[in-house]
């Protein structure tokens, strides 16, 4: 039997990726983290025992699916990152585009149960992409930035820490977090 790379067989990688995407498909059709096992494995057209064979756990599975959800998103964020024209307008738009994704609550749930090291890698995944966005972003409109690696995680930090907070039931908007500030991109001088 052929395998990949990593060992795994071309059939075990399909296997994974159409029970990412019926995990994905459950969760942005409003299912809740709390999934269950058999309503993915029927959403696959698998066997519950494969999701375990596959990802260890139900919880790292819906961690995966939930940040393919999120990346999604943030690829649609940096699209629209792109058609702003000051460095203003960009934080700005940044901030209310984060705050508004509806994968940013999924994502910080997932993170929750889905274990230290997997959600270690995909958050290191996350912050680099990050980092090379505005990084791209800044170099290309020739606008000044600060430490952008510390950038990236205090954007991500509040904006999970605001998913987290209205989770919890605290009232407010996205005006009352100014996530727009974290970002020290600005317009060169």
């Amino acid at each position: 039997m052929a395998t990949d790379g990593d060992g795994t067989t071309a059939r075990g990688t399909a296997t994974r990726a159409r029970i990412i995407a019926a995990t994905a498909g459950l969760l942005a059709a409003g299912a809740s983290t709390d999934v269950t096992v058999s309503a993915i494995a029927r959403a696959a057209g698998v066997y519950p025992n494969q999701i375990t064979h596959h990802f260890g756990s139900k919880d790292r599975l819906v961690l995966d699916a939930a940040f393919t959800l999120f990346l999604r998103d943030t690829s649609r964020m940096q699209a629209a990152g792109r058609r702003v024209a000051s460095a203003e307008a960009f934080r700005n738009l940044l901030a209310r585009t984060a705050l508004a994704m509806p994968s940013l609550p999924l994502v910080v749930g997932a993170l929750a149960t889905g274990g230290p090291e997997r959600s270690a890698q995909l958050l290191d995944l996350l912050f680099r992409r990050s980092e090379r966005y505005l990084a791209r972003v800044a170099a290309d409109r020739g606008w000044a930035a600060g430490a952008l690696a510390r950038d990236v995680r205090t954007f991500w930090s509040a904006a999970f820490g605001a998913a987290l907070l209205r989770a919890a039931g605290v009232a407010g908007t996205p005006e009352d977090v100014d996530l727009a500030s974290t970002l020290s991109v600005t317009a060169a001088r």
